[in-house]
């Protein structure tokens, strides 16, 4: 029995030191067995075993028990290895899972040499047994001891790119509250400081827009809501995906759904981060699918009811519908872009292809959507207003002329005459 062990510490001592694996501890557990955990690896879940594990009796077993207790604490569907060091054992493959027999004078399996390099070098017979377990054991209390300080270190990290996506936010939201103090209304602010407003975006050419948008707020509630679902979803996404990846979603869903805002709804001023934030359900949905965490149902069900709530939202009275349209559908395609799933694979290229046909669509139609309607003369002479006050009054001059421009091109003249009055009105008010 103790040079049974000590196989089972010897591949155990392997993995956990060359790749990097946790040791899952059970306690009360009536067998021998191992458990590993890496989820970089393409098994995450190891378990070494001497028991005499069959695929007619794999279900009803200890392992069996364990093993849907393990199963039920993540995310995603994962691919199961099982080491077993029993003479009587054989190689099977059922579902998820693969036994392969590891024993000390046989050769071992070319689909273990391929996963684990050494792997052939590893469990031997030894002198003495005693000094071996000794020996292993030590190794092992090392390596947890270092794991551990460095899971803790890593549980203590700020998400990063998060954190510093809500610190823009709140500070963008305290600039608009600064800004409020000239023209009067919050409105006028949140356009001065970047927010997204069809009049500015197609007559003056600040495209720039349809990104700084998603980093106002107006509302306290609008912000306060936004951030709760930011850290909720982002801190999930940032531990899935490569930074830059992340910061991709977010920008380019932003973007897009602004782009179909643009499209699709008249001149209107739209603030919020909520484009991202379905960017990034977009690309949480994919991972949940192409991983199987669908198939837990405690996951389902929460993923279901983010979901609805999310599309009663959007259907709410001033909430842009088409900017989390945009948003999502720019998470679903970059969320596939960026698996790393084999069966998304071969789909990669037509995402690829789709998503670039969508967005090169999007700017085409721009110039058929160039006509502003409704006119709000009051807006543009309070903006035109708070750049003088800025000392702007460069960029005011510009805005004069470029929504003059606007109007005469659509047979509408005078507006500048207009405006200049109404600029006048804004001046002997403030007074």
């Amino acid at each position: 029995m103790e040079e049974k062990q000590v196989y089972g510490l010897q591949l155990l001592t392997f993995l956990v030191n060359k790749y990097d694996y946790q040791i899952v501890n059970i306690k009360g557990l009536p067998t021998q067995d191992y458990w590993l955990v890496n989820l970089k690896q393409k098994y995450p879940l190891i378990c070494i075993t001497n028991e005499l594990y069959t695929q007619a009796n794999i279900n009803e077993s200890v392992f069996g028990q364990v093993y849907r207790a393990i199963l039920s604490t993540f995310t995603m569907a994962v691919k199961c290895l099982i080491l077993n060091t029993n003479r009587q054992s054989s190689r099977f493959e059922y579902q998820q899972l693969i036994q392969i027999p590891i024993i000390e004078d046989m050769p071992v399996d070319s689909f273990l040499l391929e996963t684990f390099e050494g792997i052939d070098h590893v469990v031997r017979k030894v002198k003495n047994v005693s000094q071996e377990k000794r020996h292993l054991t030590k190794v092992l209390q090392q390596k947890a001891r270092s794991q551990y300080y460095s899971s803790l270190r890593e549980r203590n990290m700020l998400p990063k790119v998060t954190f510093t996506f809500m610190v823009i936010c709140v500070v963008m939201f305290l600039i608009v509250k600064f800004l409020a103090f000239i023209p009067g209304d919050e409105i006028t602010a949140a356009i001065m400081a970047g927010a997204y407003y069809k009049m500015n975006v197609i007559s003056a050419f600040e495209y720039w827009r349809l990104l700084t948008s998603g980093f106002i707020h107006i509302d306290m509630w609008h912000l306060l809501m936004n951030m709760i679902a930011l850290m909720n979803l982002g801190v999930v996404i940032e531990r899935r995906l490569k930074r830059s990846q992340y910061i991709i979603t977010m920008l380019v869903s932003i973007i897009v759904g602004n782009l179909f805002v643009l499209i699709g709804d008249g001149n209107i001023v739209t603030v919020g981060i909520s484009g991202g934030l379905f960017g990034l359900l977009g690309v949480y949905s994919v991972l949940l699918f192409s991983e199987g965490g669908y198939k837990n149902p405690r996951i389902l069900s929460s993923y279901i009811s983010t979901l609805v709530i999310n599309l009663f939202i959007s259907m709410m009275p001033n909430i842009s519908m088409l900017g989390h349209l945009g948003g999502f559908i720019s998470g679903l395609a970059l969320g596939i872009c960026f698996s790393n799933q084999a069966k998304l694979k071969s789909f990669k290229r037509h995402v690829y292809i789709a998503f670039g046909a969508v967005l090169i669509a999007c700017c085409a139609c721009i110039p058929f959507v160039s006509r502003i309607t409704p006119i709000y003369g009051g807006t543009d002479a309070k903006i035109i207003y708070s750049a003088e006050q800025l000392h702007l009054d460069f960029y005011a001059d510009y805005l004069l002329d470029r929504y003059d421009a606007q109007m005469a091109s659509q047979g509408e003249n005078g507006y500048k005459e207009l405006l200049t009055q109404l600029v006048i009105q804004e001046r002997q008010e403030k007074k």
